[in-house]
Order: C-alpha cells, then sequence, then structure tokens
C-alpha cells in the first residue's frame, strides 16, 4: 500500500493513551497507526521530528453571520481557525426564518464555497412555532443540537429573543424522543441580572467588573439547577454552555452521579482572563461574564477533574466595539486561532494538564456528544484525518488583525500548532494558511428524510 501521506516520527496522543510513531492517510480518513517501521510510503512524508500529534480540535461554540455576511465569516473565520489547530465546528446559527430548510440548504452551499474546516450547526431556537417541529426540523435537515438563551432582556443589542421555561419544557419533552437529540442552553436568570443590572448602572460605573456585578454566580447557579431539573424530569440530555462558576460544574458533576445526561462546557476566556484583570476594559464584555480569580481556578479543578466536559470558544467576530457605554455594548470576542495555544499555556504547561485529557475535551468528548463520533474526534482507522501537530516548546505573541474583539493580544504563549490536516489536506503549516491546498468542506449534519 501506498499512502497518500504520512506523518513519522511523532508523539501520537489520543484521549486514551500515547505512543511514538505516526499515522498514514488514504483518500482523507486514517488508513494505518503505529511505529514508524510499519507505516508505508507515501505520496507526501511530513517529519514530526519528535512533536506532538494529535486529533485536531472540534471547536462546538461559535457563532458567524451576526453583524457580517455567513458567507464572508466562513472566508475570514475560519482560515485563522484550521492555523490554530481546528478542523471542525459547530456554529450556534439562529432559527429566524419559517422557511429552515432553505435556510439550512444555503448555509451548506456557503460551507462548501467559503470554509476551511468541516462545518455543522446547532440551531439557535427563536421563534415558540419551531419548538412544535423539532422533530421534522431534524429530520429534514440532520441537526439533533438545539441551543435556547436566558440572560438577555428582549430588547438586547444583538437581537437574541430569550427563552421561556414553557419553551424549554416543551423542547426537551421532544428532544428527548428525538435520536441524538440535545438542548443547550446559556443559564443566566433573565429578570434577577436585570434587577440587579438596575441597580448598578445608575452609580456610573463603566468598568468591566461592574458587569460581572450585575449578574453574579448565583445568578449563573440558579438556572443551571432549574435546567438540570428538567432535564431529569424529561429525559432530555443538557448541555450548559459557557459555565463561568464552579458551582455549575459541581451541579453537573451531583447530577451525573444520579443518573441525568448533563454535560458541563467552558470557554478559554474564562479559564485565562478575568473581570479585574488591568488590561481590559468595557469592549472585554463577554455574557456571562467574565468572572473572578477563584472562579478561574474552580474551573480549573473542573478540567483536570472530570467535571468539564468540553471546551469551546464562543468565537464571535462583531464588528469594532464602540468602547463608549458599558451597558450597551456588544457582548462577546474572538478566539478560534487561540484555544489550543492558551490550553496548552496555562493547561499543560502551567498546571501539568496532561495532554491526553487535552484531547478528550477538546476532540473525543465533543464528537461524542454532537454526534460526530467515530468519523471525528479520535485517531483509529477508518476516521476522518483531522490531525494537528503541535510544538510544545514554540513560543510566540498572541497578534490579532482580524474582525472582533481579541482579549489575548500580546500574551506570551508556549506550545503552538505548526501544521493543520483537514481530511488529509495539509490546510496550515508554521502559522500560515495554504489556500492552495483547500478542498470543499463538508457540512457536518446530514438530513435523515429523503
Amino acid at each position: 500500500m501506498k499512502a497518500d501521506l504520512v506523518v513519522r516520527n511523532a508523539r501520537v496522543v489520543r484521549h486514551d493513551g500515547a505512543f511514538f510513531g505516526g499515522v498514514a492517510v488514504v483518500d482523507g480518513t486514517i488508513a494505518m497507526l503505529g511505529a514508524n517501521a510499519l507505516l508505508p510510503d507515501a505520496t507526501r512524508v511530513i517529519d514530526a521530528e519528535g512533536r506532538v500529534l494529535m486529533p485536531g480540535v472540534i471547536d462546538t461554540h461559535c457563532h458567524l453571520g451576526f453583524h457580517y455576511p455567513y458567507d464572508e465569516d466562513l472566508a475570514t473565520e475560519t482560515p485563522p481557525a484550521a492555523v490554530g489547530g481546528v478542523t471542525s465546528a459547530l456554529d450556534y446559527t439562529p432559527l429566524v426564518t419559517a422557511d429552515y430548510l432553505g435556510f439550512f440548504r444555503e448555509k451548506c452551499r456557503q460551507i462548501e464555497t467559503r470554509s476551511a474546516i468541516d462545518w455543522g450547526f446547532h440551531f439557535i431556537i427563536q421563534r415558540e412555532e419551531d419548538v412544535h417541529r423539532l422533530a421534522q426540523i431534524t429530520a429534514d435537515t440532520g441537526v439533533t443540537s438545539y441551543k435556547f438563551y436566558f440572560g438577555y432582556e428582549p430588547d438586547n443589542a444583538i437581537g437574541i429573543v430569550p427563552a421561556t421555561d414553557g419553551w424549554i419544557f416543551g423542547a426537551m419533552r421532544a428532544l428527548a424522543t428525538i435520536p441524538g437529540g440535545i438542548i443547550n442552553v446559556h443559564c443566566e436568570n433573565t429578570a434577577v441580572g436585570t434587577w440587579l443590572e438596575r441597580e448598578i448602572r445608575p452609580t456610573g460605573r463603566q468598568d468591566l467588573g461592574a458587569y460581572q456585578e450585575s449578574r453574579p454566580g448565583f445568578v449563573e447557579e440558579e438556572t443551571i439547577r432549574r435546567m438540570i431539573f428538567f432535564s431529569e424530569l424529561t429525559g432530555c440530555p443538557l448541555h450548559v454552555v459557557h459555565t463561568t462558576i464552579g458551582a455549575g460544574v459541581k451541579l453537573g458533576v451531583e447530577a451525573r452521579a444520579r443518573g441525568v445526561d448533563v454535560t458541563i462546557e467552558t470557554c478559554p476566556h474564562y479559564l485565562t482572563r478575568t473581570s479585574y484583570d488591568p488590561d481590559l476594559d468595557m469592549k472585554a464584555k463577554i455574557c456571562p461574564p467574565l468572572r473572578t480569580k477563584d472562579e478561574q481556578e474552580a474551573l480549573w479543578h473542573g478540567v483536570a477533574d472530570g467535571g468539564i466536559f468540553s471546551i469551546g470558544t464562543d468565537h464571535v467576530p462583531f464588528r469594532p466595539k464602540k468602547g463608549v457605554d458599558l451597558w450597551t455594548e456588544s457582548p462577546g470576542a474572538v478566539g478560534f486561532q487561540w484555544e489550543l495555544p492558551l490550553m496548552l499555556h496555562f493547561g499543560h504547561h502551567a498546571r501539568g494538564l496532561p495532554l491526553t485529557r487535552l484531547v478528550e475535551i477538546n476532540s473525543f468528548n465533543p464528537a461524542r456528544r454532537f454526534g460526530l463520533a467515530p468519523r471525528k474526534g479520535t485517531l483509529q482507522v477508518g476516521a476522518d484525518a483531522d490531525l494537528v501537530l503541535v510544538d510544545l516548546d514554540l513560543e510566540k505573541t498572541v497578534t490579532h488583525r482580524g474582525k472582533g474583539h481579541c482579549i489575548y493580544e500580546g500574551m506570551r504563549l508556549k506550545g503552538w500548532p505548526v501544521t493543520t490536516i483537514v481530511a488529509g489536506a495539509v490546510v496550515a503549516e508554521n502559522g500560515a494558511f495554504d489556500d492552495t491546498a483547500t478542498r470543499p468542506a463538508r457540512c457536518l449534519n446530514v438530513p435523515v428524510a429523503g
């Protein structure tokens, strides 16, 4: 057998262990793993020179198309994602039209022509009538993952339609009967957060800490408790997105111990920044807010001991922030390109996080939770050859010149991806995207209906 691509002399890291050797790729999938001596000849051979080879990152939390056209965001945001080691992503995209099937087909067309990586969807439910037809939407599109928002008032700056408990309960009853069905919830008690904000705003404070104090951790904790209650009641799998508090991690662990199918996600920004970092101002507003050092450390404990199930960037390329008024500033930041370097630097190097655990939360767990396994998220024969080669000793400074607001600018990080391979195609090397190597990206959602 002659392979299309072989990566050899690598420290190959999976979620369940590591070995020295490499991987052979044929027709975009992994054809062989093993010691160097077992690997076949190939059209192209990459000598890893002892560096780490792991599955590509699956970023299951991003938002494109909010301020810029969707196809434009795909073209500008996915190449940097690939450079950062991301090989697949799932986008939270709002359903705002009754013609969900036409909407979905147009998005798939845009993926195939503009995305540098494989791409799929969670649907954000924004209309009550869609709660009643989740089974049909799933059958027609293959999307099994749906998101609902709390924490946003009806007149919020980015047009999010907040959910009601009725929507949640109705959706959970429906999704519990759909194979692979899962609900994702932004957990913040909207009414309490609004009440506290109305108390703080008259003080005139414009510092980032004021935003955190207007929606403190218990606002998030209460809603996580409520969503777990509904999940336990209905039997619907629950994924709690962008968790910022240690109490949320604990609630998830306790619920799983009694058999509730709940998983907890956090984001790199909650693990690396706080609302009181002196270099951050109102432009670092994110919803839910950056927290305190104590909460940050509690999240790291969850990453280490398994309480945190997965990592998502919550990447959102808004137009440039105004920096005029904290309370009306758009929330969100970009993070695609730095998720892996941040986790390598602050997790592996600074805290001794095993690389196997990093693969678990960045690749293996997301693939299992959202129906992408065994095609994605692991290194095994028959899986897509989505690979990232990492230099653990490489040090670089974060720079950002694209859309959106970056809260990592100027950080010196140790551990960077140097080669990214998507379905066997080398799309990025040495910090640069190779647009000559692009191939049609694939939509990860497959319709059930004919």
